[in-house]
């Protein structure tokens, strides 16, 4: 079986299994830091995701590449409150993508109306979302599957026998991509998606048990986590490159900036309107516009 991958991709898990094999300092605690980067409000949804997606990195190359043996209960602690802090921040970067999915997609013109508002015109809003919701297609699952295998590979602590669960597959590299704007809605549904799996790898802090690091547990679940990033990372590296291109057509710029402004500064708002209308909800009647504004407020709100 033939894998077409982009050079991007391969260029991003050799990255990645550079850093985590020179990674063995001790576990740093850095509360403070990664805090003041998840609730900053002073900046864009761009750059504050930016800043996540370089936290989240150094965190999950900073605990995968741990000391199974010296596993105490300070390392323990340690680990647990960085994997808190790890959930939080994909948590972040899920509300900034699902804010970029909905609302700016739909002001660059890319989609005519917001997922959220016709589930709600659906009558059956959770079916209808679990209907629509993205599943990673089979080619884009042997790419993560490849990512695995040279993973093994390259990185020192995993124990080349795991190579033996994975077959090899013909590679196929591809050159550069021509993203268009257009290309941005998929690229985001990819990313939701990887988000997800990567915080169903990472398991809550208070499920953090010494027996996660045992070899066979800890191979399964670092090697799928770090795999994950990887594949986020080179998506992201996309996004960003469809972002430069936005930056240069001024027009739209302006108008996408004074549109977020518009509606963080309307918070207050449409605050006092869910609290009027919430007991009337069943027979008040909102319209597309309505619901539009007040999801827009709800993403861009929780940035």
């Amino acid at each position: 079986m033939r894998v077409d991958i982009e050079k991007g991709y391969i260029d991003s898990y050799k990255r990645i299994a550079r850093e985590v094999n020179k990674a063995g300092k001790p576990l740093k605690v850095q509360i403070g830091k990664y805090e003041k980067s998840l609730f900053r409000k002073d900046i864009s949804a761009e750059n504050k995701k930016k800043g996540l997606v370089k936290n989240l990195h150094e965190l999950v190359i900073t605990i995968f590449p741990v000391n199974k043996k010296q596993i105490n209960d300070k390392a323990l602690k340690k680990i647990k409150t960085n994997i808190a802090i790890i959930r939080a921040i994909l948590h972040k970067i899920k509300s900034i993508n699902n804010y970029l999915e909905e609302s700016f997609l739909e002001e660059l013109g890319v989609i005519k109306k917001s997922l959220i508002v016709k589930a709600v015109k659906s009558n059956m809003p959770a079916k209808y979302l679990k209907k629509n919701a993205g599943v990673l297609s089979k080619k884009y699952i042997d790419k993560i599957e490849h990512t695995i295998y040279e993973m093994i590979k390259r990185i020192i602590f995993f124990d080349n026998r795991l190579l033996k669960q994975y077959k090899k597959k013909e590679v196929k590299i591809i050159g550069e991509e021509k993203l268009e704007i257009n290309d941005l809605e998929n690229i985001l549904k990819i990313e939701s998606e990887l988000l997800d799996a990567l915080e169903a790898k990472i398991p809550p802090s208070n499920r953090i048990r010494p027996k996660l690091f045992k070899k066979d547990i800890f191979n399964k679940w670092s090697l799928m986590a770090l795999a994950l990033l990887s594949s986020l990372e080179a998506e992201y590296e996309k996004e960003k490159l469809i972002f430069l291109r936005i930056k240069k057509n001024n027009r739209l710029k302006k108008k996408i900036e004074s549109k977020i402004k518009h509606v963080v500064n309307e918070k207050e708002k449409l605050l006092k309107i869910r609290e009027k209308r919430a007991l009337a909800m069943k027979s008040f009647k909102i319209s597309d516009l309505h619901r539009t504004t007040f999801h827009e407020y709800v993403s861009a709100a929780s940035l």
